[in-house]
């Protein structure tokens, strides 16, 4: 865009699976030479909305979360979760509508590093 870099296509392999995403800059543009689309229109751009609308252009976003939440190993799992505003640990109950993780207490989570426990820390 303006020959400036907006987005990029990402990739990973894992053993016998391939990984195939997009990065999207939005709000912010981490790399010289590169805009956010927030920069291009003037205004700040809803992350939930750009989500919303780029998933269902390839897809039923209700879908999407449906076959997400079939495949995740997280759900049900006893987890750590480090935040900036710090550390919870707790089952994760759910994935709602947001893409947050939802733990049995309620507490919803839209980033942070989740760790696996393997049993209860005490």
């Amino acid at each position: 865009m303006n020959e400036k870099k907006i987005c990029g296509i990402l990739t990973e392999v894992q053993e016998d699976r391939g990984i195939i995403g997009i990065g999207l800059n939005v709000r912010s543009a981490p790399i010289e030479g590169s805009i956010c689309i927030s920069d291009l229109l003037g205004t700040e751009v809803s992350l939930d909305d750009m989500m919303k609308k780029t998933i269902s252009n390839f897809y039923d976003v209700k879908e999407v979360l449906e076959i997400y939440k079939d495949y995740s190993s997280t759900i049900g799992e006893r987890v750590r979760i480090k935040t900036a505003g710090g550390e919870f640990e707790g089952s994760v109950a759910d994935i709602d509508e947001k893409g947050r993780l939802v733990l049995e207490n309620g507490k919803k989570f839209i980033s942070g590093d989740v760790i696996h426990l393997r049993e209860k820390s005490s």
